[in-house]
């Protein structure tokens, strides 16, 4: 087998399985997707109730996960996605860890740089980190009280 199929073949594989790490979600309730997993960053776009998206991971906390939805990608309060769990749909935020979703980390320079340099804000990116770094960290996940 050449070097070049070889190449291509381990590309493929690792695309493959990126998108086996990836979960699908219902949007709930009509969101914000944000710029990152925080109420108090720029929003990137608005979903409607009933939008699939695709979940590539959520922060440690459960609270936010990172959501594909066409060309668009953000992040959105957990409370809003549901995804099938036991044979019956729950929101991410009540689930947690459960689901088996992959734990992201989120740098705001390095995210914004990959996905953001065209949006209007991506200006300011400067005072946006500086807000970032100033943000007490997130309480961990707890299982709600119903399911303990």
């Amino acid at each position: 087998m050449t070097s070049k199929l070889r190449l291509l073949l381990a590309f493929a594989l690792a695309s493959c399985m990126q998108l086996a790490a990836a979960e699908t979600a219902i949007i709930t309730r009509s969101v914000n997707v944000r710029s990152s997993p925080n109420i108090a960053f720029p929003t990137v776009t608005w979903l409607l109730t009933g939008t699939r998206v695709t979940v590539s991971g959520c922060v440690s906390s459960w609270r936010w996960c990172e959501v594909v939805a066409g060309r668009d990608r953000g992040w959105v309060y957990s409370r809003y996605l549901s995804m099938p769990f036991q044979g019956s749909a729950i929101s991410i935020l009540d689930a947690g860890p459960a689901l088996g979703l992959p734990v992201v980390d989120f740098a705001l320079g390095p995210y914004w740089g990959e996905h953001y340099e065209r949006r209007l804000w991506f200006a300011q990116k400067a005072a946006w980190q500086l807000r970032w770094d100033q943000l007490p960290a997130q309480p961990e996940w707890r299982e709600p009280a119903g399911r303990r």
